[in-house]
């Protein structure tokens, strides 16, 4: 046997081994640079505007509220606001939870919860002036 042929093939294994090494680690560093970060925002900074609504809760049967309302009236202002805020109004007056119990089920600050309460009450009170103005 040539012994400086086996030589040179394991010379040339180790040199590709090495090689496919050293390719894939800068392509591996690569890939992290032009890695598109997407920006994470948390619920509590989001606009109201593109927080879901779901307003059609009348035309299905199916879905009603957890809850029965005397006024339609209510219902529809209800109807209106953001989940978020529905499931916040629904804990505090309906299941009487304290702020605390519903940050902690939330995974939110109490504070949060105080916020989301006056706003949904406040537009809770301008949804139903305008409706009694109207009619």
């Amino acid at each position: 046997m040539n012994h400086q042929q086996d030589y040179e093939d394991v010379l040339r294994a180790r040199f590709t081994k090495w090689l496919d090494i050293v390719i894939y680690r800068a392509k591996l560093k690569y890939l992290r640079k032009a890695e598109i970060k997407l920006e994470t925002v948390s619920f509590e900074e989001l606009p109201e505007s593109s927080q879901p609504v779901y307003e059609d809760r009348m035309r299905l049967n199916d879905s009603k509220s957890d809850f029965d309302f005397e006024e339609e009236r209510l219902a529809d202002a209800f109807a209106k606001l953001p989940i978020r805020r529905q499931k916040i109004l629904t804990m505090l007056f309906v299941e009487e939870k304290k702020p605390e119990e519903i940050a902690k089920e939330l995974n939110c600050s109490a504070q949060h919860v105080y916020d989301q309460r006056y706003q949904a009450l406040k537009k809770l009170r301008i949804e139903l002036s305008k409706e009694g103005g109207e009619k």
